[in-house]
């Protein structure tokens, strides 16, 4: 009977030796991302902080609408309690290879920076919170304050196929978009409508300000609200009326084309501000981007 080849010393010694060295790399690999994503100062909420600091911002839990909470809750007459009961819910634990993969994405924004010689402008320290949006419309993330609430479902997935590099690529983009809310929080309150532009509509210049908005009620639609939202323009005196963005002749003049994401202005800047990071005056796809003017310092 044929025995099967053993394997010599030298192969095993050969073999030990690859994993000893992967085993060293990845070790200060990630000493070396923690130290330089610690430049851009942040940390991880635990399930009960993140569920805590969800709950701390009543301002913008008491500003809903009977509309927005049954659009989020998927049923008429919910009640905000019921809202809030599944929002500390809905927090969830950052595994550690999740927390290393978001490091190494902080890491390369660093050095982004540190490259082009770009200075930030202080912030408190960010906390990231991991949790499910479904009730944020399977947002993939958002902010409050200097806190930055990141899809669970996303993170995931982005952390498993991190070696693709459109997976990075979107988290790159997320990260960006983010930090760029946090930092105009560093000296006025941009959760707040407080800019206006003057819109052409039927040939006039009416100044107003952008909103996103729902034209309908979750009882009319029994669905998501991405069956009837829309971006309105409404007039700053005060009247009683508004406008959708398609009404206006120069809405694409005052927002630029860089980005369809025009739900208000700090969205659009937000999304401009990523794309210079990232990519800079090549746009995307290294064409060029339509508005260069706009990301352009």
């Amino acid at each position: 009977m044929n025995q099967p080849p053993k394997k010599s010393p030298k192969s095993i010694k050969a073999v030990l030796v690859i994993l000893c060295i992967l085993v060293i790399w990845g070790a200060v690999d990630l000493c070396v991302s923690e130290i330089i994503a610690g430049k851009i100062p942040h940390r991880f909420a635990s399930v009960d902080e993140g569920a805590e600091l969800l709950l701390a911002n009543t301002d913008y839990y008491g500003a809903y609408t009977q509309n927005d909470i049954d659009f989020r809750m998927k049923k008429s007459g919910a009640t905000l309690d019921e809202l809030l009961a599944v929002t500390a819910g809905s927090v969830k634990k950052f595994s550690f290879f999740e927390k290393r993969y978001v490091n190494h994405r902080i890491a390369r924004m660093y050095r982004t920076l540190r490259r082009n010689k770009y200075t930030l402008p202080e912030t408190d320290e960010i906390t990231f919170v991991k949790m499910d949006m479904s009730l944020e419309g399977g947002a993939s993330g958002y902010t409050h304050g200097t806190e930055i609430y990141l899809n669970s479902v996303n993170v995931t997935v982005y952390t498993f196929m991190s070696f693709l590099p459109d997976f990075n690529k979107s988290m790159d983009e997320l990260l960006w978009h983010e930090l760029f809310h946090c930092l105009t929080r560093c000296n006025h309150d941009v959760e707040h409508h407080n800019s206006y532009a003057p819109f052409v509509i039927d040939g006039r210049e009416t100044d107003c300000f952008v909103a996103w908005i729902t034209t309908r009620d979750y009882e009319e639609v029994k669905s998501g609200w991405s069956s009837c939202e829309a971006v309105a323009l409404i007039p700053i005196d005060g009247t009683d009326t508004y406008w959708l963005s398609g009404q206006a002749s120069n809405f694409n003049e005052v927002f630029g084309t860089n980005t369809s994401y025009v739900i208000d202005p700090e969205e659009c800047l937000a999304d401009n501000f990523a794309y210079a990071m990232l990519y800079g005056i090549k746009g995307k796809d290294g064409q060029g981007c339509p508005n260069p003017e706009i990301i352009c310092f």
